[in-house]
């Protein structure tokens, strides 16, 4: 897994699936950060960043030759929480969830 590197540490992203919901398809991503440049102390967090609906998987490339998928966003409220809600079940260490 690539690091993505900022000025206080990285994150990574461990893990990217995709859960059914009603009779759509959610992609989501599993990420890690390690704070182990910043001024005040050494830790790390979990989260979970919901793209969204999928519309198509991995059917593109980037520049970079990373495949790339189409999604839609989730704008329901309820949809988001019972979303959440399942993810919680599947990563229940986790308490961020971000909607992108």
């Amino acid at each position: 897994m690539r690091e993505i590197r900022g000025i206080g540490g990285y994150y990574k992203v461990l893990e990217e699936g995709v859960i059914d919901f009603e009779d759509k398809k959610v992609l989501y991503a599993l990420k890690g950060a390690h704070f182990d440049s910043s001024c005040c102390t050494v830790r790390g967090v979990g989260m979970v960043a919901i793209a969204g609906y999928l519309a198509s998987w991995k059917s593109a490339q980037n520049e970079n030759g990373f495949p790339v998928s189409e999604v839609k966003h989730i704008n329901d409220t309820e949809s988001r929480k019972q979303i959440k809600a399942l993810l919680k079940k599947r990563f229940p260490y986790i308490e961020v969830f971000d909607f992108d």
